[in-house]
């Protein structure tokens, strides 16, 4: 896997907006449509007579499409989730892998800066150098 300079910028940013989405995704099994149920009162047939309660439940055939698609939608959301986990995952892989066979200790600390979502400029005066300095170290690892 090739590591852009994008890749490891927003490797933060993609945590948590997976974070958000798994938030988005149980808030959706959570507001799930329900069945229509309630009570009817009646009375047993033989003498004598008592009251009766019963529980009924059931849905109209629109309400039966509605549930299907809800389902469908919250299936395509997880597929997309678990697709993002596994990208997420890989990316990780791939930026720990670049970072540990990187052999400068400053180089290193510039990935490591990098990936925890710090911007050239705020890398630059953390290690006391210039921004471009910064810009051209990370090109030694990363492409465009």
């Amino acid at each position: 896997m090739e590591i852009t300079r994008r890749d490891i910028a927003n490797y933060k940013l993609l945590g948590i907006l997976l974070e958000k989405d798994k938030k988005k995704l149980e808030r959706y099994i959570e507001k799930r449509p329900s069945y229509y149920s309630g009570k009817v009162y009646g009375s047993n047939p033989q003498f004598p007579y008592e009251a009766r309660g019963f529980t009924i439940t059931g849905c109209t055939e629109y309400e039966q499409q509605q549930m299907k698609k809800w389902e469908e939608d919250c299936r395509i959301i997880e597929e997309q989730i678990q697709s993002d986990i596994r990208y997420l995952n890989e990316l990780e892989l791939a930026i720990d892998n670049v970072i540990a066979n990187c052999k400068d200790i400053e180089d290193k600390a510039i990935l490591e800066y990098t990936k925890d979502g710090l911007c050239q400029q705020e890398i630059a005066e953390i290690m006391c150098m210039e921004r471009s300095t910064v810009s051209k170290r990370l090109s030694k690892y990363v492409s465009r």
